[in-house]
């Protein structure tokens, strides 16, 4: 593959070379499903960069001694230091402002990381690189690549890969550049419940605004429970939302708003929004053959109605490993039941993860 490779271009079993956050992106898009576009920077031109510039031995270096996390913070501020510093060669950096400038002229756009490590039934690796929102124009899109690259060597991705045994150098960043979504709700789904791994429920979370707030633990979002075969709703919390995160024109980036008082317990979505979301995940768990873990944000379609869009998906990693049972059985005592469903992990807030990290 090239060095820059269209989203639609991407496919599972490309996850190596464009990494799996964009592997799954393009299953996606190959299935038809409501995707922004985009491009991906390949893991060749990450490692590449990384040869070219004599980082390698110094990664590992530095990492072999990183084994606490004190050592690990002084690590990610040292290797990011080395990516912050270096410049992209300029046939890559041409190629990556033509790539941009395909998508439209000064284009808002997230740079996001797509790790080869991440994303998978085994590793999500969810909210452990950067995520860039709202980037304008070739130069900064540039920048931002090699931004993302450095994010590979953030303290809880060194950690991580170091509880898993993964060796530093057998891991590649990929960066997906992507069309923003102008988000008036967003959040996170499960196409299960990740109380009980029921199957035939799917759970979602929203809130206003970028879903920065919900997958960071800012906000308790609105819940929705829906059956996965009627698209009824089973369940329904509207909480109190006092923030939301949206671009700020004048500044010129993302920031946090207050909610006015009489606005925070408005429901993000609509109904027939929470079944065309619920949809939608159904959908992507039938393209991708397992229960999944998806992000999606709801802004103006381009005839005016809002319209819901694909950010991510990954596979769930709990109950999709677990055999599922029920949590008691049918003669045991209620307040027992709720015991036991309280001390069952819940996934849907696994970190900040900047909507796509």
């Amino acid at each position: 593959m090239d060095r820059i490779v269209w989203l639609d271009e991407c496919a599972g079993d490309h996850a190596p070379v464009v990494g799996g956050k964009a592997a799954g992106l393009g299953s996606l898009l190959r299935e038809g499903l409501q995707v922004p576009p985009g491009f991906v920077v390949t893991t060749e031109a990450y490692r590449r960069f990384v040869r070219a510039r004599g980082l390698e031995r110094e990664i590992e270096r530095v990492l072999r001694q990183a084994t606490t996390p004190e050592a690990q913070a002084e690590a990610s501020v040292r290797l990011r230091s080395l990516f912050d510093a270096a410049e992209l060669d300029e046939d890559l950096a041409a190629e990556i402002r033509s790539a941009y400038l395909r998508l439209g002229d000064e284009e808002p756009v997230a740079v996001r990381s797509s790790a080869t490590a991440e994303d998978t039934a085994e590793a999500s690796f969810a909210g452990q690189q950067d995520t860039y929102l709202w980037i304008r124009g070739p130069g900064a899109v540039v920048r931002n690549v090699v931004r993302c690259w450095g994010s590979l060597f953030t303290p809880q991705a060194i950690a991580y890969r170091a509880r898993l045994g993964i060796p530093p150098l057998e891991v590649a960043m990929g960066v997906v550049v992507q069309r923003m979504v102008a988000a008036e709700a967003a959040g996170v789904m499960l196409t299960l419940d990740p109380l009980t791994g029921d199957r035939s429920q799917i759970t979602i979370e929203a809130s206003f605004g970028l879903g920065l707030a919900v997958v960071g633990g800012e906000v308790t979002p609105d819940r929705y429970a829906v059956d996965k075969v009627t698209f009824e709703l089973r369940a329904r919390e509207i909480a109190p939302k006092p923030i939301a995160y949206r671009f700020d024109p004048e500044a010129g980036e993302v920031r946090v708003f207050d909610v006015p008082p009489e606005d925070q317990r408005v429901p993000a979505l609509s109904d027939p929004e929470v079944a065309a979301v619920a949809a939608l995940g159904k959908r992507v768990e039938r393209a991708l053959g397992a229960p999944q873990d998806i992000e999606w944000a709801v802004g103006p379609g381009p005839d005016g109605p809002r319209e819901v869009l694909l950010l991510q998906a990954r596979p769930e990693t709990v109950w999709s490993k677990a055999e599922v049972r029920p949590l008691s059985s049918p003669d045991e005592p209620i307040l027992s039941r709720m015991l036991k469903a309280m001390s069952v992990p819940m996934r849907l807030d696994a970190g900040p993860r900047g909507m796509g990290g």
